[in-house]
């Protein structure tokens, strides 16, 4: 049960069952994010939770009460909403939502605190999400405002899909980007001119009334505070292609519509996307013309046909290990 989802999932099966790094100052390539998600928010049932965790090995929990005239009771099964406790506070950026992070997990039943299933806290099997105010606005809610580096508790209420409740215990060990943020740079000529979501920071392109370069050309449209990329590392980003031959046609790719950024490796990719990333900050958003020979040349890839020229806007999150 690695994955924290499928670890919803299946406390859901067991009810049916049974019948649940960085400062974030004025410098940092964090600066400036707004929160996409409701701020934490705690509750004097989550204060009761007591959490023991030791380096290396999975959390114990105690909250849950007996005695012989009331028999076993649970404060957190009596939630609305959710609530959240920081068991130790971490020095890194804080977590705004919608944006990836990499976790140590391990989750309680909160009607009596049986375990249902962690990772094993050793940093062989964290596990990667990514919480939004659209898919999964409880968790997100949940940890918007945690900072990276914490340790922290947060129930859920009751529900047809939980109907015991749920408390999770998480340690965030590293929280992404989650688009391009820096110094807005002004367009060059030559480029189609790249609107923004607001919210999510999602690009789009406005359709130019010129054709491509012959030749690749590349522009920083946002320049980033982070480390610098080279043309040998693994980097994490968010990224469109669109065709572009005669007329910007459509968008052939995008990380942006799967809901997740994804990680590559430069030099495993066409010549011209290793290209457009080499020398850039983190944090940092390319746009870039490849010609055919800088892309997928003479042969062309699946939906792209031989000797196409491509666009990208790409949003470089992170350099990855």
């Amino acid at each position: 049960m690695r994955n924290l989802k499928i670890a919803v999932v299946a406390i859901a099966l067991i009810s049916l069952l049974a019948g649940c790094s960085a400062s974030s100052g004025s410098n940092s390539i964090f600066a400036g994010l707004k929160p996409v998600c409701e701020k934490k928010q705690g509750g004097p049932e989550i204060d009761t939770v007591k959490v023991t965790a030791e380096d290396g090995k999975v959390p114990t929990v105690d909250f849950v009460k007996t005695d012989k005239k009331t028999g076993t009771v649970s404060p957190l099964t009596k939630i609305k909403t959710t609530q959240t406790k920081v068991i130790t506070e971490g020095n890194g950026p804080e977590y705004t939502g919608g944006q990836q992070l990499d976790i140590e997990f391990a989750v309680f039943d909160a009607s009596n605190g049986n375990p249902l299933g962690s990772t094993s806290w050793n940093g062989t099997d964290a596990s990667t999400e990514l919480f939004n105010s659209t898919d999964s606005p409880s968790f997100c809610n949940a940890i918007t405002g945690v900072k990276e580096g914490s340790l922290v508790a947060f129930a859920t209420p009751v529900s047809q899909d939980d109907p015991h409740g749920s408390l999770f215990v998480i340690k965030i060990t590293k929280i992404f980007l989650p688009h391009a943020n820096g110094e807005a740079k002004a367009p060059e000529a030559g480029f189609p001119q790249v609107v923004r979501d607001p919210k999510t920071g999602q690009p789009g392109l406005i359709k130019p009334s010129f054709g491509p370069s012959k030749t690749f050309k590349r522009a920083i449209l946002i320049e980033g505070r982070g480390d610098t990329v080279k043309a040998t590392d693994s980097v994490l980003v968010h990224y469109s292609g669109w065709i572009w031959n005669d007329a910007l046609g459509n968008k052939f790719d995008s990380s942006w519509d799967s809901g997740k950024p994804v990680s590559f490796a430069l030099n495993q990719t066409v010549p011209g996307f290793g290209k457009a990333l080499d020398g850039v900050k983190v944090g940092s958003q390319v746009i870039a013309i490849l010609p055919p020979d800088e892309a997928y040349g003479s042969t062309g890839n699946q939906s792209i046909p031989p000797n196409t020229t491509l666009l990208f806007v790409i949003d470089v999150l992170d350099i990855t290990k």
